[in-house]
């Protein structure tokens, strides 16, 4: 098998990278469902001598890569989620465009659980070179409770890691390019839900009724103080009000 110049992957590996990558997009699924998925990871891991997955919050894997040369024995754990969102695909040039009614990576997820593979395909066939071991995370239900990151949290399964990688592909960074950043790159969301309620009254007369409409309109101003007064201004929270 050869390399190409600027891939750490040989041409078996980078084609059932690419391929993953495609039928996870084809096929995807929601958070806490992604069952197919999971058995498509394994079932490539395995044909490149990858036996040993285990699983974790039902629906993800982990493997773990044992360098063998000499030397400091690190530990690092590198993390690609791999469910979808609840959206419809709008796009008919993709050929391999979601077949799946109202749901889409529309996030990245099947780049990431590609990456993921690719890593851990190159350093398995690598593993000659490198002392200590890489575990690899293919985490579902990065978007919706119950979340597959907290199991790793509960379960422990960071314990004794020297270094964790996650990653996330943007637009923003052209193709060929990475960025790199110790702690936190991007945000993780609380979500709430306000019901305002009013009185209704005659247009003309207001001031009978309730206006939800102008409290509501209030709040959505509002709110934005709590990053300006209630946030360290190193903190980079932002406050969206959506529907």
């Amino acid at each position: 098998m050869t390399n190409s110049n600027n891939s750490g992957l040989s041409d078996v590996e980078r084609e059932a990278v690419i391929a993953l990558r495609h039928a996870m997009h084809r096929e995807p699924e929601l958070s806490n469902a992604e069952w197919r998925t999971q058995e498509r990871i394994r079932n490539i891991l395995a044909q490149f001598g990858i036996k040993d997955a285990k699983v974790f919050h039902n629906t993800g894997l982990y493997v773990d890569i044992e360098g063998v040369a000499s030397g400091p024995r690190r530990s690092i754990a590198v993390r690609g989620d791999i469910d979808a969102l609840p959206i419809q695909e709008a796009r008919e040039d993709l050929p391999y465009r979601s077949r799946m009614d109202g749901v889409m990576h529309a996030c990245g997820h099947d780049m990431h659980s590609a990456i993921a593979l690719g890593t851990a395909l190159a350093v398995h066939r690598m593993r000659d070179n490198f002392a200590g071991t890489l575990r690899v995370f293919f985490q579902p239900a990065e978007e919706a409770e119950p979340m597959g990151g907290r199991t790793v949290q509960e379960e422990k399964l960071l314990d004794g890691f020297d270094g964790a990688v996650g990653f996330h592909i943007s637009p923003d960074i052209s193709a060929g390019m990475f960025g790199a950043h110790e702690g936190a790159v991007t945000k993780s969301a609380d979500g709430f839900k306000i019901t305002v309620t009013g009185k209704m009254a005659h247009g003309a007369a207001p001031y009978k009724g309730i206006d939800a409409i102008t409290i509501a309109a209030a709040f959505v101003n509002e709110v934005q103080k709590v990053v300006s007064r209630e946030m360290p201004v190193d903190d980079g929270a932002v406050v969206t009000v959506g529907s």
